[in-house]
């Protein structure tokens, strides 16, 4: 290859070509070889490749809220010089914190930071007879520096600490020059007992001290990619997505699409393996394709008998390099992105919409109605289904109610053929033996709710039932009585207390096929 090897874009790659000229990154050395290849590769795709929309992940939404978390605890610090103690940096915004170290001392030895303490009672006495500490996992600080130029750190080193004597580093920030509250955040860590911050640098010389005037703790989580939300099963369900995608030119399989519809849903075993190029990925988004971004398929947009374009969405799963696509300087240009076909859910409603049952301003439910662009909707196969099984079973447990049962000719002839005579066309058929319903016999009138009534009759019934937090207590069945004055208890609905012997002793004695005793030998 020549010094002035041109690239399909009319571009000629530099005779010293490494990654600090031909990009901004560095995998490792590269020759103008490589260069020249990934830039062939850039042109292909723009050429003949699927048009990929990229919907990024911006991160878990914003945790909890800015609210200070110091005040029960005690203030750290390196040390105090005389009359600018540390509890001046955790109380009023007219005082200041200034530090004993001073210049290149501090940055060996000063710090200041907070211990939350211990679980006490109102009377400030330990709680448990072991030390409970109080833990918090801070992510936001609000800081406000000295007004002297020279008092204050630009860079800071963020630590944590259960004992207060080992300590994790969480993060390094960048403090503004001024002396203003500034609100800086970072990426979450662990719950922690002990918090403080470290100068890295700092703007004064030997002679100065560092000097802070408010400093506030906080849980605050700003939208950030790298934090977790759930630590324990390692899942981002509440997830932030870029509304406006952004467009890429990528290659893929075509895949045939198998939709398996099984006893308990239906299963989609399409999975997408899509090639796009490193640099342009970089170029166009800012970062590579990660776990959990959605991209859209414009090609393989299908249509409904109404003509009503359904966008295909996949999830992104896997993100590794195409072992096809390395140059010959065994540079890496592609990514090979495994994706799997997107679910409407709560980590995708930034994408596919609140599938909430929200109400509009009208009183009407905005969403649930079957037209969602986005997405199928099944809420009224859904509603369907809830309103035949409360249909079928109106309320759960056992059945109170005495009716009569019916058999059928063939059920008496089918009965006579094996010896059983005494069946009767007609017989009663207690459902539930000895089952209290809270509902008088007979037919009785009665009323209901969760108040008696003022002026009740002699013998009159009422059905006291519970509402609000209490709406789970059984209904209860009293009668009035004029010589007692009172309303006398009769019994409660226990149809809800399910007892696995009520059916297998009603069988015995309710069973229209038992023999008659006096048969019995």
């Amino acid at each position: 290859m020549t010094n002035c090897a041109p690239a399909p874009n009319g571009q000629v790659c530099p005779p010293q070509s490494d990654w600090t000229v031909c990009k901004p990154w560095d995998l490792t050395t590269q020759s103008r070889t490589n260069c020249l290849a990934d830039m062939y590769q850039q042109e292909t795709l723009n050429i003949a490749g699927a048009q990929v929309n990229i919907h990024k992940i911006l991160g878990i939404h914003e945790q909890t809220s800015l609210v200070d978390l110091t005040g029960n605890g005690n203030p750290l610090s390196s040390g105090d010089a005389v009359g600018f103690p540390a509890e001046n940096a955790f109380n009023i915004l007219n005082s200041e914190w200034k530090s004993r170290q001073s210049g290149s001392q501090l940055i060996t030895s000063g710090y200041i930071g907070y211990d939350f303490g211990t679980i006490k009672l109102p009377t400030n006495r330990e709680r448990y007879g072991v030390t409970a500490s109080v833990y918090h996992e801070i992510s936001t600080i609000k800081i406000k520096q000295s007004n002297d130029p020279n008092a204050r750190v630009t860079k800071a080193r963020i630590e944590r600490s259960n004992t207060g004597t080992q300590w994790y580093g969480v993060a390094v920030i960048l403090l503004p020059n001024n002396n203003q509250l500034n609100t800086i955040h970072f990426k979450q860590s662990a719950p922690s007992r002990y918090w403080r911050i470290r100068p890295l640098e700092f703007t004064g010389s030997d002679c100065d001290s560092w000097g802070v005037q408010a400093l506030e703790l906080h849980e605050y989580a700003a939208t950030e990619l790298s934090n977790v939300q759930d630590k324990i099963l390692l899942e981002n369900r509440d997830r932030d997505y870029s509304q406006q995608p952004i467009t890429l030119k990528g290659y893929y399989e075509l895949v045939q699409a198998n939709t398996d519809l099984q006893k308990f849903g239906i299963e989609l075993e399409s999975n997408y393996s899509i090639k796009i190029n490193f640099n342009t990925c970089i170029a166009q988004i800012g970062r590579p394709i990660v776990i959990g971004d959605i991209i859209e398929l414009p090609s393989e947009t299908q249509y409904t008998p109404s003509l009503r374009p359904v966008k295909r969405y996949l999830e992104v799963t896997d993100v590794t390099w195409d072992p096809t696509s390395y140059t010959p300087g065994w540079m890496p240009t592609m990514l090979l992105i495994t994706a799997l076909p997107a679910l409407a859910s709560q980590e995708t409603r930034d994408i596919f919409g609140d599938l909430g049952s929200n109400i509009d301003s009208s009183g009407l439910f905005d969403n649930n109605d079957g037209n969602n662009l986005m997405y199928q909707d099944f809420s009224n196969v859904d509603q369907a289904i809830k309103v035949k099984a409360v249909s079928d079973v109106p309320e759960k447990g056992s059945e109170g109610s005495n009716t009569i049962r019916e058999f059928e000719q063939e059920t008496l002839d089918a009965a006579a053929s094996v010896g059983i005579k005494h069946l009767s066309k007609y017989g009663f058929n207690r459902t539930g033996l000895y089952v209290e319903d809270a509902i008088p016999q007979n037919q009785s009138p009665y009323t209901e709710g969760p108040e008696f009534p003022v002026k009740p009759g002699d013998g009159d019934y009422h059905r006291l039932t519970y509402e609000g937090l209490s709406k789970e207590v059984p209904a209860r069945l009293y009668r009035f009585s004029v010589n007692k004055g009172r309303w006398v208890y009769l019994e409660t609905d226990r149809r809800k207390q399910y007892n696995g012997q009520k059916n297998l002793l009603e069988e015995y004695i309710t069973s229209p096929t038992k023999e008659p005793a006096q048969d019995i030998r």
